[in-house]
C-alpha cells in the first residue's frame, strides 16, 4: 500500500544542521550551537525556585513574555495582545509562517546563503524558493537593492534573516522598509526572521515598522541571547489580521506555563546581553585582524555572536580543521549556496576564546597539516 503522502516530503532529503546529538572534540570547545555561550540572566534561578508547581497542572495562561515584551519594546513600538503569537521557539514560528502563506504557485524570495530551515521548509511545503545569492567578490554583504529587484507580482513571501545566519550581518532597518514598500505593491508580506536580532539594537528591528507596514512580519526567540533554547520560547510580532490568521492553525496552547514565566522574567533582565556583546566584538575584531593569509572573514556585525569564514582552498574541510583544533563549528556544506571550505562559527566564552584564536591562526598560516592529509587521501596539491 502506497501512503499518499505529499511528494516534496517523500522526493527531497532535509538538509539541517540541527541535532539532538553534540559530539564535541576532546577537550574542545562549542562554537556550534548558536545559543549564548554565558547562558540564561541569573536571575532565573530564583524565578525558578519561587514558580508553583500547582501551576503545571492547568493549560497555560500566563501573560508573563506579553508583559516582558511590553518592557522590552517600550518606546520602539506599542504591542497589543492581538500582534503577538507565541511560538515553539523561532523554528515553529517558520513552520506557522510558511502554512499560512502555502498557496497555490507560491514564490519566496530569500538571500543565500541564510538560515537553512527557513529555505528547506520552504521547499518541503511544495512552494517555489528563489534565492538571491550573496557574491563572494563583495564578500557575501547583503545588497538590499538585489532583493527589491528580485520581488515581482509572482512572489507571495520575502524571508530576511536580521542579523543574517551564517554571516553575523545586519540590514539596516530603512532598506528593510524599501523592501516593505516594493514587496507591499506586488502584494508580498516580509518574514524579518530576527533569531539573533538581540545582538542588535532593537532601533535596527523590523518591529518598528508595524503600524505602518500590515505585510511586515517579525519573529524572535529567547533561545539566542537570552540562553534559554531548551525552554523553547519565540514569538511573531506582526499585524492584527495576519496573526488573527496564524492562530487558526496549530496548538492553541504554545509555549507551557513554566517556560512563559521564565521567559517573561528573562525579558526583564537583558542588560547582562550588552556585556556579552562587548566580549563577541573583542573576539571578531581579533581574528579578522589575525587572518588574510588562507582564512577570511565574511561581512558581518562585530556585536553579533556569529561569524562566517572562508579558506581559499575549495577543497579544504574547513569544519574539519577546527574540529582537529579543538573546536566545534558549522559546516558550510550545511548552507545553500557554500560548501565545505566555509564554516559558522559562534563567538565562545572570552575564557575560551584561546582556543579558537589559536586554531584560527594556525589554520590561516597554511600548516602542513592540510597538504599532509590531501597527499595521503591520494591528492597531490602541487598538481
Amino acid at each position: 500500500m502506497e501512503l499518499k503522502i505529499r511528494k516534496e516530503l517523500l522526493e527531497n532529503d532535509l538538509i539541517s544542521y540541527a541535532s539532538d546529538h553534540i559530539e564535541l572534540p576532546k577537550n574542545g570547545i562549542d562554537c556550534n550551537e548558536g545559543c549564548n555561550p554565558y547562558g540564561f540572566p541569573p536571575e532565573l534561578l530564583e524565578a525558578a525556585k519561587n514558580f508553583d508547581m500547582n501551576r503545571l497542572g492547568p493549560y497555560p495562561h500566563s501573560t508573563a513574555v506579553f508583559d516582558g515584551l511590553t518592557e522590552y519594546w517600550k518606546g520602539q513600538f506599542y504591542l497589543e495582545p492581538e500582534n503577538l503569537l507565541l511560538t515553539d521557539g523561532s523554528i515553529s514560528a517558520i513552520y506557522t509562517v510558511t502554512n499560512i502563506f502555502n498557496v497555490k504557485g507560491a514564490v519566496v524570495i530569500g538571500v543565500s546563503p541564510q538560515f537553512t530551515d527557513f529555505a528547506e521548509n520552504v521547499k518541503l511545503s511544495g512552494m517555489e524558493y528563489r534565492p538571491v545569492r550573496l557574491r563572494r567578490e563583495d564578500n557575501y554583504r547583503i545588497n538590499p537593492e538585489d532583493i527589491i529587484d528580485a520581488i515581482d507580482d509572482s512572489v507571495s513571501l520575502v524571508y530576511i534573516d536580521n542579523p543574517n545566519n551564517p554571516t553575523g550581518q545586519t540590514v539596516d532597518s530603512y532598506a528593510i522598509e524599501k523592501i516593505l514598500q516594493k514587496a507591499a505593491s506586488a502584494g508580498a508580506a516580509v518574514v524579518v526572521d530576527e533569531a539573533y536580532g538581540d545582538f542588535m539594537p532593537n532601533e535596527n528591528s523590523a518591529a518598528r515598522y508595524l503600524e505602518k507596514y500590515p505585510n511586515m512580519i517579525m519573529m524572535r526567540t529567547l533561545s539566542k541571547a537570552f540562553g534559554l533554547a531548551g525552554l523553547r520560547v519565540g514569538y511573531i510580532v506582526a499585524a492584527k489580521p495576519v496573526i488573527a490568521a496564524m492562530r487558526k492553525v496549530g496548538n492553541p496552547y504554545r509555549v507551557g506555563e513554566f517556560a512563559r514565566e521564565m521567559a517573561g522574567e528573562a525579558l526583564r533582565h537583558s542588560y547582562g546581553i550588552w556585556n556579552n556583546i562587548v566580549d563577541f566584538a573583542r573576539q571578531k575584531r581579533e581574528i579578522r585582524a589575525s587572518i588574510g593569509n588562507h582564512l577570511h572573514m565574511a561581512a558581518t556585525c562585530d556585536t553579533v555572536s556569529l561569524c562566517l569564514l572562508y579558506h581559499d582552498d575549495p577543497d579544504v574541510d574547513l569544519k574539519k580543521e577546527f574540529f582537529d583544533r579543538g573546536v566545534l563549528c558549522v559546516s558550510g556544506a550545511d548552507f545553500e549556496s557554500l560548501d565545505k571550505s566555509f564554516a559558522r562559527i559562534r563567538m565562545p566564552r572570552i575564557d575560551e576564546f584561546k582556543v579558537l584564536f589559536d586554531a584560527v591562526k594556525d589554520i590561516d598560516a597554511g600548516t602542513d597539516e592540510v597538504v599532509k592529509r590531501r597527499i595521503a587521501a591520494g591528492d597531490n596539491p602541487a598538481e
